[in-house]
């Protein structure tokens, strides 16, 4: 019987790949790595130690996936008791592409220290004389992660800074400022693909590192800002640049639109101020699944959207009366304040029945628009005061703006 199973494994092994004596071969570029192995005992789960067997540095270089390749095949291998027996074999090609962007974990540890320890000057609170209003501070499209993360943050940080500023001088100069409202306005993140063909490869940060600063970032703007009033609200819509999608079909929801990292942060940093002392005076306004958020400041009501979904100028005047025609149905009141995002230009339009303030951005804006139109967005958060405060209103209005105040705060040089 042993003989017979010493010509099965013979012809097994005559008829298997000749992989045993492949040797080891590495091509190395100045983009990528392209490794074959030779024959191995057990499957790779881990390339790490594949990458240092030709001296590569597995922080450097990472998988391209749809370039794997492997063979197994069955081998003929005499025990120690001189039997024969099958064992299976393994070798493997792959391409392994240069990581040029992503910034060094020791960069993200001390990023993240700084985020943490970073604090504001002692502000005191204070109100002034007539109608009440509430400070509104628009933190529209950080992408976090996207090229220029240290200056993103630190703008960031800037604007934390100058909105404190900002409140202690409208109080000065007399405006009743009793209440905040800090709104995630969209797109807090970059996210890693599928919004623009080189953004897997302009990235600095990961996924999970985005989200993290990002609830650092949050956590440290309400830090500064929600001591200095007795009323606070924050609130978040949901993004294009937030939505999750299977992996290998880009950015289609397979789920609901509610799977978005809009929703995802601010439940997340609800959990995390629950039963903080210094926040039990702050509500917030989550998203599930609705593309617009509405609410009421200081007696306005208020329209809130990324603006993803929404149509050009040309068409931005109907859109804005179907979707506020559509809010008056199911909340029985019309905004009179449209707050979008998502175009990085700020701008301010009246539309008579309701203003459109256009949100800027905090990133360095898209190289691809600059090229391509010769235009570029400067940088800058959007605050501006919200209430019945402000009577100046057109002669069909019988009402004033419903904002006063206005002002983009710009980072410092």
């Amino acid at each position: 019987m042993s003989g017979l199973a010493d010509a099965v494994a013979e012809l097994v092994a005559a008829k298997a790949p000749d992989h045993a004596g492949h040797a080891w071969r590495s091509t190395l570029t100045s983009e990528h790595a392209d490794i074959e192995t030779g024959a191995l005992a057990e499957p790779v789960s881990n390339w790490d130690g594949v990458l240092r067997h030709f001296g590569l540095d597995p922080a450097e270089f990472e998988v391209v996936d749809d370039t794997v390749k492997m063979s197994s095949w069955q081998q003929s291998k005499r025990t120690e008791g001189g039997d024969r027996d099958l064992v299976w074999m393994y070798a493997y090609s792959a391409r392994f592409r240069r990581v040029t962007s992503r910034l060094p974990d020791t960069d993200l540890a001390d990023l993240r220290k700084r985020v943490s320890k970073w604090k504001p000057a002692r502000r005191t609170p204070g109100t002034g004389l007539g109608a009440p209003s509430t400070f509104y501070v628009g933190w529209a499209d950080w992408q976090i992660g996207k090229e220029g993360v240290v200056p993103t943050t630190q703008r960031i940080l800037d604007s934390f800074e100058a909105s404190a500023a900002r409140v202690k001088e409208l109080r000065r100069l007399g405006r009743n400022v009793t209440s905040l409202a800090v709104w995630n306005m969209g797109d807090p993140i970059e996210g890693c693909d599928s919004n623009y063909a080189s953004q897997l490869f302009t990235v600095e940060m990961t996924r999970r590192e985005q989200l993290n600063h990002a609830l650092d970032l949050w956590l440290t703007g309400l830090r500064t800002l929600a001591p200095l009033f007795d009323d606070v609200e924050f609130g978040s819509v949901l993004c294009n640049h937030g939505e999750w999608g299977r992996q290998g079909v880009g950015t289609k929801q397979v789920t609901s639109d509610s799977d978005n990292v809009g929703g995802y942060l601010a439940d997340t940093l609800q959990k995390v101020l629950d039963g903080r002392p210094g926040f039990e005076h702050v509500r917030f306004e989550i998203p599930r699944s609705q593309m617009t958020m509405a609410t009421s400041m200081s007696g306005v009501e208020v329209a809130l959207n990324h603006g993803h979904k929404a149509p050009g100028s040309k068409a931005e005047t109907e859109w804005l009366q179907a979707q506020s025609l559509r809010l008056l149905r199911e909340r029985g009141r019309e905004p009179r304040l449209w707050m979008l995002a998502h175009r990085h230009h700020y701008s301010v339009v009246d539309h008579g029945p309701w203003h459109r303030i256009q949100h800027p951005a905090q990133d360095l804006g898209s190289k691809w628009y600059a090229d391509t139109s010769g235009k570029w967005s400067s940088p800058g958060t959007f605050t501006c005061l919200v209430g019945e405060h402000d009577q100046a209103g057109g002669p069909l209005s019988g009402m004033g703006r419903g904002f006063s105040d206005e002002s983009v705060l710009i980072p410092a040089a």
